[in-house]
């Protein structure tokens, strides 16, 4: 009698375990797909202010290569232009 007692009381506690261990499953799903919703939209957003701010690095970069070869340009047309006019500057003085 006494077996038998212990033994439907284990059954029931197994029985409880297992049912309460399904809800608590079920509980825990609903905050999971949560916080997988949150940690998606948190890499969505950082994914887009990476892109975006890499864009803005790229046309910065860009912006000052561009600037550079200007100069670089206008700095050799000037080199030209006073070798040029040095130039002229010579022949004159051997015409004379």
């Amino acid at each position: 009698m006494f077996t038998l007692t212990i033994k439907k009381t284990v059954q029931v506690s197994v029985l409880l375990g297992a049912l309460f261990g399904s809800v608590a499953v079920q509980a825990e799903a609903t905050p999971m797909s949560d916080v997988a919703g949150a940690i998606e939209q948190t890499l969505t957003k950082q994914t887009q202010e990476l892109l975006v701010s890499a864009k803005r690095e790229l046309v910065l970069s860009l912006h000052t290569q561009l600037a550079e070869t200007i100069y670089d340009f206008n700095s050799q047309l000037g080199l030209n232009a006073e070798h040029t006019s040095e130039s002229v500057s010579a022949d004159e003085y051997s015409a004379n």
